[in-house]
């Protein structure tokens, strides 16, 4: 499009913030389905993910819950795509500094995708293959090192090298060579940058460590960072105005951010277990429960639950809520909350499924302080002061000790 005939962004704005003012009703109706259809998959996906999902329908009926649900897991969704992104970044600021020959933006971001593919081959080629034969230090040499030896490769082809005098035509040698050094060196960080998805990957994966996992996680890690660069290259080769290829790239990179969700082992899962944490729906200090229900001794195990019998004749048990939505509530023991979330489907089904109007909590007891001894917590418990005062003050009036010939050695006090 010529530069006189492309609209501004004033026009733009206008312009299509009139449709959206004509078709607000729609795509407010439209948003707000999505969104109660991401908040449901959402909550199906955390009772999947610890083996209860005949808890699902009955917890969908908590409609309050489901919005601030749907808010925090979009907010760990936005974290999740700016992280997958790093690289991205990285890529779009190498092409924009041959900011002389932007009419050449989609050739020259073609061959820049060179590089930064060595080099994420020699970062999954380390992290998966040699893991413990190097330092971290020697890796990210290596790694930055094939990254400019692949760089500086580009400049054997006469294509690139033409583009590359054609943007350094008016700049002097020396500053020629420190520009081509500084291309190299955002093609190295982007490449570094790449160890943040892949540990968002690793960190996400669910499954057993096995040698075919190793395999599969490190191909999809490869294919993630390399598919990661998309969005970027097609605002690049795109035509059209600014702001429309924009567009494209939003839509690419959401487009790509859902495969990478349908297809990472264990992302949404992991998602939806870290928004259940934060929401306290799922919870890790264990408590004492008076249960309601007609649940008796013989039900439970004595050992894991440690229950009881209190004063009313109600079983009592010490456990934790690994599911607190709404009127749901599913108790389970101690001993699960150190376990790893793909090993949960294989012991939640001994937990406890009940509702809290069923279940009474009964509060904590205040913790001691550490390193409290037990003079001063016998103190706290008796109140010993009151006792001293009573008991030894009579007896002092009354009795004087006969006066020592020897010194009484000092004992050292009690920590």
């Amino acid at each position: 499009m010529d530069a006189s005939t492309a609209p501004t962004f004033t026009q733009f704005f206008k312009r299509n913030f009139k449709r959206v003012l004509e078709y607000w009703s729609q795509i407010t109706v439209t948003l707000g389905f999505l969104g109660a259809g991401l908040a449901i998959l959402g909550l199906y996906v955390y009772t999947r993910a610890i083996g209860r999902t005949d808890l699902f329908l009955a917890a969908i009926d908590a409609k309050s819950a489901l919005a601030i649900w749907l808010l925090l897991i979009v907010l760990i969704m936005v974290g999740y795509l700016g992280v997958l992104s790093a690289s991205a970044w990285f890529y779009g600021i190498t092409v924009s500094m041959f900011d002389k020959v932007p009419q050449k933006h989609s050739r020259i971001a073609t061959w820049l995708l060179f590089p930064l593919c060595f080099g994420f081959c020699a970062f999954i080629f380390l992290l998966f293959v040699y893991p413990n034969t190097f330092s971290a230090e020697v890796s990210v040499g290596m790694i930055y090192v094939v990254t400019l030896l692949a760089y500086f490769g580009l400049f054997s082809f006469k294509p690139f090298r033409a583009f590359f005098d054609e943007n350094t035509r008016n700049l002097v040698p020396w500053r020629k060579n420190g520009f081509r050094i500084g291309v190299g060196i955002v093609i190295g960080l982007a490449v570094l940058f790449a160890s943040l998805p892949t540990l968002l990957i690793l960190s996400t994966y669910v499954g057993e460590d096995t040698a075919d996992a190793v395999i599969v996680v490190g191909l999809f890690s490869l294919g993630t960072l390399i598919l990661s660069l998309v969005p970027v290259f097609i605002f690049y080769v795109s035509k059209g105005h600014r702001i429309a290829r924009v567009a494209y790239a939003v839509a690419a990179a959401l487009v790509l951010f859902t495969a990478f969700l349908l297809a990472s082992p264990g992302a949404m899962p992991t998602i939806t277990y870290a928004a259940a944490g934060n929401l306290a729906i799922r919870q890790q200090i264990p408590a004492r429960y008076i249960l309601e229900e007609d649940i008796s001794l013989g039900d439970v195990d004595n050992r894991q639950w440690r229950t009881r019998l209190n004063e009313k004749n109600k079983l009592e048990v010490t456990a934790f809520p690994l599911l607190s939505f709404g009127d749901i509530l599913l108790l389970c023991t101690s001993d699960l909350r150190h376990l790893n979330l793909y090993e949960l489907p294989r012991y939640t089904r001994f937990c406890i499924a009940t509702r809290h109007s069923k279940v009474t909590r009964k509060p904590q007891r205040p913790a001691l302080t550490r390193g409290l001894s037990w003079q001063r917590w016998a103190g706290h418990i008796l109140n010993l002061d009151s006792v001293r005062s009573a008991v030894f003050k009579p007896v002092n009036q009354h009795y004087t000790p006969p006066t020592a010939n020897f010194e009484v050695p000092m004992l050292k006090p009690l920590r």
